[in-house]
């Protein structure tokens, strides 16, 4: 397998053509010139059988957690090297897999050396995250972030941001079967072995506003959040009859009762640094 194809999103708030063009300059100086551009929305993301019969051996991946997650379930169980590339708003698989490093410099390391790596995932229900999941009414700030991406001012001001604080404090909160404390929001982030548990508070207007702005700021963990340990599976309980899900930044549902549980991805992931040189905050 020798060729390298990448997946781009044009309908993203971030996608440029010149950085588009920039990526497959830098793929052809490190010896592996992108042989096909896939341009979502309007083309399908390739499977596994598509990517075997092109001979493909890196698909490169330049997009957000949510395209980047939607890509990955199209092309699970093939056996191909998957190259992430901060393309989105928090890239936060990239990060995980690459640090802080440019996508210039990802590019360039992954031609010269392809190592990869396997993964570990959050699941629930059909759902793969392979950044996380968050569960419960906080998932409401996902629309203001997405109005902050498109620039809509004027429904974040007025609808979108009221809109999340009132969920935030007034919607049912959830837990963790077995634990006395309930949330606004449960996050699971997968890990080595087992998923990191941690629970978002938002008791008073003050940690509604900080929540408000990690989101903005383009990295929900940085929200006000209490330690909940580690688990391989963990039941989610609420007084809710459907609990809001964000699934790398997508939005779902789940029912009360449901579990997240660790998975392991079905991808061969290329990493550019060391274990060592991973910012800790991209797995936890």
């Amino acid at each position: 397998m020798t060729c390298t194809w990448l997946i781009v999103n044009e309908a993203s708030g971030s996608y440029d053509a010149d950085v588009i063009a920039d990526i497959a300059t830098w793929f052809t100086d490190g010896g592996r010139p992108v042989d096909r551009i896939v341009r979502c929305p309007d083309e399908t993301l390739p499977t596994p059988d598509k990517l075997d019969a092109a001979g493909v051996g890196i698909l490169a991946i330049y997009a957000g957690d949510g395209t980047t997650n939607s890509a990955l379930k199209a092309a699970a169980g093939w056996d191909g090297a998957v190259l992430i590339l901060p393309g989105g708003t928090m890239n936060l698989l990239a990060r995980a897999l690459h640090g802080e490093s440019s996508c210039e410099e990802i590019v360039a390391r992954a031609c010269a050396e392809r190592r990869t790596r396997r993964l570990s995932t959050v699941e629930i229900g059909n759902n793969i995250a392979y950044v996380g999941v968050i569960a419960g009414p906080t998932t409401s700030w996902a629309k203001v972030r997405e109005n902050a991406r498109h620039t809509e001012v004027a429904d974040l001001m007025f609808t979108a941001i009221p809109e999340a604080i009132s969920e935030t404090l007034s919607g049912p909160e959830v837990g963790i079967e077995g634990q006395t404390e309930t949330f606004p929001a449960i996050f699971a982030a997968p890990r080595e072995s087992s998923m990191a548990l941690c629970g978002f508070t938002a008791s008073n207007i003050g940690e509604v506003v900080a929540h408000a702005s990690a989101w903005l700021g383009g990295d929900f963990r940085e929200g006000p959040r209490v330690d909940l340990g580690e688990a391989a599976r963990a039941t989610l309980v609420s007084e809710a009859e459907t609990i809001g899900l964000l699934i790398d930044g997508e939005a779902a549902e789940c029912a009360p009762g449901d579990s997240l549980r660790l998975g392991h991805a079905p991808h061969n992931f290329i990493t550019t640094c060391s274990p060592e040189g991973v910012d800790p905050a991209a797995r936890s």
